[in-house]
């Protein structure tokens, strides 16, 4: 994070060093609150709507009310159109034209450590960007897999503690992410999931975030098989990929250790992937 940025926070811009937060926010007591994460992309900002809807979605899901409206005004409910309005100022102060931004949305600070008795804090990082190594499109990744589904995957919460404390698990598989499910194949924690067999290609339909990238996916896509698959049938598959913000399409070339497919990238696989860079995407 370059500490020049300027931030956003309930109404104002301020230097990154400068935006601090009480230890009574909610988000702190009881872990309520909600995020979005998107990028720029060579100056743009694709898909802004999209990842506007699903933020206001977030907040009306969480019954967290959008409260600091505009620029210097924190009387008023934040709208669409003001929150697209700061992030194109803040995409203009930061001239980050590959850069990222985290919006979070928190439940307040409290009175009593428990309890909602203020307004929401609302803040946006615009920070610099990194992409994934390249190595990890032309060779694939690896998952580790967990036994979870996330009560309300509508909801894009702040709450990721079934993934970080498998830290040691992704350190033993050199895993970037992990693979949730339940009886069935539901999703990554930071991405949608897709997969392959005699070349029809499958996503999961429910327990899911329903993810912007996996959008832009089925845009092209339409032949796509939108269903649960079982977990027991997963290593049945030829292939698997992830759409993510943080991603894009990245091959998915084992789980554990254990191979999917020949452990290559598959040739469907290659061709989503071109096909979403061809787009400029």
């Amino acid at each position: 994070m370059k500490t020049s940025n300027l931030c956003y926070f309930n109404g104002d811009l301020i230097p990154y060093p400068e935006l601090q937060i009480h230890v009574s926010d909610l988000q702190m007591q009881r872990g309520y609150g909600v995020f979005d994460f998107f990028r720029a992309r060579n100056g743009q900002i694709p898909w802004l709507e999209d990842y506007t809807d699903r933020l206001f979605n977030s907040m009306k899901l969480a019954e967290i009310d959008p409260i600091r409206g505009t620029l210097r005004d924190t009387s008023t409910l934040m709208t669409k159109d003001a929150f697209t309005s700061i992030i194109h100022d803040l995409h203009g102060e930061n001239r980050e034209e590959n850069g990222a931004f985290k919006v979070i949305v928190t439940g307040g600070f409290s009175d009593t450590l428990a309890t909602v008795t203020g307004s929401p804090n609302f803040m946006i990082l615009n920070v610099p960007w990194t992409r994934p190594p390249a190595e990890s499109y032309k060779r694939g990744v690896q998952l580790i897999s967990h036994e979870y589904v996330r009560p309300d995957p509508l909801i894009k919460t702040l709450n990721y503690f079934n993934t970080v404390r498998l830290r040691k698990k992704f350190r033993e598989f050199n895993a970037v992410d992990v693979l949730y499910h339940d009886d069935h194949i539901r999703e990554a924690s930071r991405a949608n999931l897709f997969l392959v067999k005699d070349n029809t290609i499958y996503t999961p339909a429910s327990g899911i975030l329903e993810g912007i990238t996996r959008k832009q996916v089925l845009s092209i896509l339409p032949d796509v098989r939108v269903e649960d698959i079982e977990m027991k049938a997963f290593h049945d598959f030829d292939e698997m990929f992830m759409a993510s913000t943080s991603r894009d399409i990245t091959p998915i070339v084992g789980v554990e250790g254990v191979k999917i497919g020949d452990g290559r990238p598959g040739k469907i696989s290659r061709q989503v992937m071109e096909a979403f860079r061809e787009r400029g995407w």
